[in-house]
């Protein structure tokens, strides 16, 4: 079970701010911290939302619209939950860690709210309860298993003998290509057919 895709419906005057869905999730012993000035009320925002998941840079698509909208956009769209009068879509992205960020966000905003939701790959629409229970059974299956952490590139460490090679190896393959230049030029000089006068 994931929630990848997964839309939650709810009025919009209910939609929680991006500080109280941030300590609510501090309640799972989680932390995460969105870019600064992140509403979760803007209709204008369609797309990735960056965060920071205990310390791992990671997010995901996030767009707020009216229930019209949502059934205007998807002919698939269901016509239940009829309940609310704002959709709230996500998808994850890729890692574990998007989908983690999605399950944590989705509880937050159900324990918050009266939060309805339809998750698209089960095709499953699930009130507020079962929202949350789906939301926790996918926290506890990837804390149960969390994908390997991403190693970080070490930087290179380039000695002052590598430099010194590379400075003249460009040195010398500059000065042939300058002398070519020099030897074709003289030899269309010097061979460059002559007109009499």
């Amino acid at each position: 079970m994931s929630l990848s895709e997964s839309d939650l419906f709810l009025d919009f005057s209910a939609v929680p701010s991006a500080d109280a869905i941030v300590r609510k999730i501090a309640e799972y012993r989680h932390a995460i911290a969105f870019p600064a000035g992140f509403d979760t009320t803007d209709k204008a925002h369609s797309g990735w939302v960056p965060a920071l998941l205990n310390g791992v840079d990671t997010g995901f698509d996030y767009v707020v619209m009216s229930r019209q909208q949502y059934v205007g956009n998807d002919p698939e769209a269901p016509a239940w939950p009829e309940h609310g009068d704002t959709a709230l879509a996500f998808a994850a992205r890729g890692h574990q860690s998007s989908i983690l960020a999605v399950s944590l966000v989705q509880r937050a905003i159900c324990e918050l709210s009266d939060a309805q939701g339809w998750w698209q790959e089960g095709g499953e629409r699930l009130g507020n309860a079962d929202m949350i229970k789906l939301c926790i059974a996918t926290i506890k299956a990837i804390e149960a298993n969390p994908a390997p952490a991403e190693p970080r590139r070490k930087a290179s460490k380039v000695s002052a003998e590598d430099k010194r090679f590379a400075i003249k190896t460009l040195i010398i393959f500059g000065s042939v290509l300058v002398g070519i230049y020099v030897l074709s030029a003289l030899a269309g000089y010097l061979f460059a057919p002559r007109t009499a006068h």
